[in-house]
């Protein structure tokens, strides 16, 4: 019998998705909440507050003195050097002035943060490798909690950047981790179930929820901490991954770790003879093969065609998706109600990716949603320019679409990636392509911005 048949063997003996795999999907899912709290903190410590210039030469009576949001004064003549905000909300541009001629800082400061994501990206994956999954998934944990606190604190933009990235880098650690951890120990047939279960958009959801009521980015980040706290504390009752452990030849630690599980999940302890006898003629036949590489992927024109073209569809993917994510205030009406609405949006993407998949296939349903966004995003952007008053509703509409159609794409690219590429590149070119979508990422917020300097341009 095969290394794979015997692992697939194993884990119906523990019981399938006995208690001890469904502790670990309940907190490798409900992690999730702390990690996308984390991902678009920006979406509202972004925000701009009306402003008006403080100027000892403008009266009270003056009806420039109101928040007109402008940058000079005296019919243009002079630059403000002192800004007033309202006291509605309380967000990182009204904390350290950022508008006007300070206003790019917004953008950057969210590059920054997907910078780190990449960066955790890449490193998690190697590190996952090497010290196992728990470890990896936990220290991101860490990360989030330690660095969401110290945000509490900053004392200028700058501090607050470096902030960012070291949260964007605990989001890589957890994004690169958390499904190995969660589905290396469940039955194939309940593991699209565990992946499809909608805890990202209920988590970014929910900060339209936290926005709401705090209203204040330091208190925000203070929430996010004690979001992830109890998924942190769990560290002492989450199992390593029994396929890293006989991966890595850690038979002691591995048979130790089964008999956990079979006495939590309530069944016998299975012979692991025959699957550690397997196991290591498996460890001795992978270590006398060539190894792959990122070069692999081109050595075929036609991989190579492939490889280049997912690439660029992941970029789009992804810096279409934060764009829109990350520009939700340039939405008409009520700011929280449109942070929950394009998050929530996401919820059916799971299920319908599941119900078409499986119908017409990844590829048919790749396609298919990439027009749909396509001509989604066209229209929004056509709206612009029509003098109606439904302008604003109608925007939101093809805005709210277009991120579902983004949601399942993305969810359509995952599944079509495996069924492209052979088992041994397939986790290289994941990597390859997971890289690609987060400089998709640190392009976004850019675009955002040109996007918002022109629209003022074309308003003015």
């Amino acid at each position: 019998m095969s290394y794979s048949a015997l692992l697939v063997d194993l884990v119906t003996d523990l019981g399938g998705c006995g208690r001890s795999q469904w502790l670990t999907a309940f907190v490798g899912q409900g992690a999730k909440i702390g990690a996308a709290l984390s991902m678009l903190h920006m979406t509202f410590n972004g925000q701009r507050s009306n402003f008006r210039c403080d100027h000892p030469h403008i009266l009270l009576s003056n009806a420039t003195f109101l928040f007109d949001n402008a940058c000079k004064i005296e019919n243009g003549t002079g630059q403000c050097d002192n800004v007033v905000f309202e006291n509605s909300i309380h967000t990182v541009v009204d904390e350290w002035d950022l508008v006007c001629e300070r206003s790019w800082i917004v953008a950057i400061i969210t590059t920054i943060q997907m910078a780190g994501v990449l960066v955790g990206c890449f490193i998690s994956g190697h590190l996952g490798d090497l010290i196992g999954r728990k470890p990896t998934f936990y220290l991101s944990q860490l990360i989030l909690f330690v660095f969401n606190i110290v945000a509490y604190f900053s004392v200028n933009w700058q501090m607050y950047a470096v902030i960012r990235f070291a949260l964007g880098m605990g989001i890589g650690f957890f994004l690169t981790v958390h499904m190995n951890l969660i589905t290396e120990m469940a039955p194939s047939v309940w593991r699209t179930r565990i992946i499809a279960v909608p805890t990202w958009a209920i988590g970014c959801s929910s900060l339209a929820l936290v926005a709401w009521l705090l209203k204040d980015w330091r208190h925000i980040h203070l929430a996010n901490a004690v979001i992830v706290l109890p998924f942190l504390l769990t560290f002492f009752f989450i199992d390593e991954s029994v396929r890293w452990l006989i991966t890595k030849g850690r038979y002691n630690a591995a048979n130790n770790l089964i008999n956990r599980i079979a006495r939590m999940n309530k069944k016998p302890k299975p012979n692991t003879s025959k699957l550690i006898e397997v196991a290591t003629l498996h460890a001795q036949s992978d270590n006398s093969k060539d190894t792959h590489s990122v070069i692999d992927l081109f050595k075929e024109r036609r991989m190579g065609n492939i490889t280049l073209g997912l690439i660029f569809i992941w970029i789009t993917i992804s810096f279409s998706y934060y764009g829109l994510t990350f520009g939700v205030g340039s939405l008409a009406g009520n700011l929280y109600m449109n942070m929950f609405l394009l998050n929530i949006i996401e919820t059916p993407a799971s299920f319908v990716i599941m119900y078409f998949v499986n119908r017409f296939g990844s590829k048919k349903c790749l396609m298919a949603t990439i027009q749909f966004t396509t001509l989604c995003g066209l229209a929004a952007g056509i709206v612009q320019y029509i003098d109606t008053p439904h302008r604003g509703l109608v925007t939101n509409v093809f805005a709210l679409a277009s991120k579902l159609g983004l949601a399942v794409g993305w969810g359509c690219i995952i599944t079509y990636e495996v069924e492209l590429y052979p088992t041994v590149v397939r986790t290289i070119a994941y990597g390859l392509h997971n890289t690609a979508a987060r400089v998709g990422g640190m392009v976004a917020p850019q675009i955002v911005f040109l996007v918002r300097k022109l629209m003022n341009r074309y308003l003015a």
